[in-house]
């Protein structure tokens, strides 16, 4: 898994330093997390997978995106190495989901026998 971004509206420049450490220096970090920003984002580093808190996950969906939720209200604890496994199984879950084959298939009725788009 190679993490493209990360959100730092709420980082001190200590955090922000630890970040590139971590990610190297062209990580591109985040102040603003405005949907549109995350969608540029999602689009720049063709990313598979948004994974950020609950309020985001309409802006996943809106690029057909998996989507998961990491915020701290959430039902899996992530820490330590049990955690470490049940996030790798929360991404599975998430990735393997066959809702997004369907969510990136047109829709039967965008499509006549003779390809043309309606609607």
């Amino acid at each position: 898994m190679e993490v493209v971004a990360t959100g730092t509206k709420k980082s001190t420049e200590e955090d922000k330093q630890r970040i590139r450490e971590i990610m190297g220096e062209d990580a591109r970090m985040l102040d603003d997390g405005s949907p549109r920003a995350l969608l540029d984002t999602i689009r720049d580093y063709r990313a598979d997978m948004l994974i950020a808190g609950g309020r985001n996950m309409y802006t996943a969906l809106k690029a057909r995106i998996p989507f998961l939720d990491i915020n701290q209200e959430r039902e899996f604890g992530y820490a330590g190495y049990d955690g470490m496994l049940e996030l790798a199984r929360q991404l599975s879950l998430t990735l393997e989901s066959p809702i997004w084959t369907s969510l990136r298939t047109p829709a039967p009725w965008q499509h006549t026998a003779e390809g043309v788009k309606h609607g």
